[in-house]
């Protein structure tokens, strides 16, 4: 998998779908998935399967906040 991953990516780059500077892999992919699953913590974690420490690592959401007045 990890070889194709490699492969689509760098065709990617080639056709100047994105930079090189752009790159990311299939582990980012879920991370990503991670952090903008809509719910709580503990229905992104379960949505995960990951531990609550696993989860703190791969959450990338920033704090939600109230807008000022």
């Amino acid at each position: 998998m990890d070889t194709a991953w490699q492969r689509f990516i760098k065709l990617a780059i080639e056709e100047e779908i994105i930079t090189a500077d752009q790159r990311f892999g299939l582990h980012d992919l879920r991370r990503k998935g991670g952090t903008d699953t809509p719910g709580t913590f503990a229905e992104k974690q379960q949505a995960l399967g990951l531990s609550e420490q696993m989860m703190k690592t791969y959450d990338k959401s920033g704090p939600e906040v109230a807008p000022p007045d």
